[in-house]
């Protein structure tokens, strides 16, 4: 896989956080496998490779099927929209490193505790979102979630919410550090599709 590639799995990966956003929001769930793999993604926190942080192709094909899509859906330019929030978000963190440290700090704390089996059971999900609380949530602008009032104003939906969008931004870091920025998201956007497309074709069976 050449650096672009990467550059592709790894903008896949925040692309798929914004659609389980959107799912979480809009319908009172999300798709399993997809999140269990972004949510686990944020305690990859030394994998530079985005294959191995995302869990390979497999592991962000709902954000591979996003960036590939000819005839977008009518709420394609609100994921659109958490995309280039999550990248604008992780430029933000990287200008505070204190901040940073505080995050990478209390997610290797997480990543140790005996007692955590799974980052994407109740327990994980619970602890991601709280690290989000405490340290991005206080970046303006701030990510503004729209969906349906009877699950954003539950307990647990906003929880998940918060932990997929920590790892949008985790996702984001990879695309920053292989050299992708936002505007490529427009001036890129046919080399990018078609990028994901041969990436698609190499996990057949989704």
């Amino acid at each position: 896989m050449n650096r672009f590639e990467q550059r592709v799995v790894a903008l896949a990966g925040v692309a798929q956080c914004s659609a389980l956003v959107q799912q979480l929001a809009r319908r009172g769930h999300a798709q399993e496998d997809p999140f269990g793999c972004a949510v686990r993604s944020v305690l990859a926190l030394d994998r530079k490779d985005p294959q191995e942080a995302l869990g390979g192709i497999g592991g962000v094909y709902l954000g591979l099927s996003e960036l590939t899509r000819s005839h977008p859906d009518p709420a394609a330019i609100e994921r659109l929209r958490y995309t280039i929030s999550l990248i604008q978000l992780q430029r933000k963190l990287r200008k505070d490193s204190n901040m940073a440290g505080q995050i990478h700090s209390a997610l290797s704390t997480l990543r140790e505790d005996p007692d955590l089996i799974d980052p994407a059971s109740e327990q994980g999900i619970a602890a991601l979102s709280k690290i989000y609380v405490s340290t991005l949530s206080h970046i303006s602008p701030k990510i503004m979630v729209r969906g349906e009032q009877r699950y954003l104003e539950t307990e647990q939906i906003p929880i998940q919410v918060r932990a997929v969008l920590l790892a949008g931004v985790r996702a984001a870091y990879l695309f920053h550090e292989l050299g992708g920025r936002r505007i490529q998201l427009f001036i890129h956007r046919k080399a990018l599709v078609k990028a994901a497309a041969r990436l698609q074709q190499a996990q057949p069976g989704k």
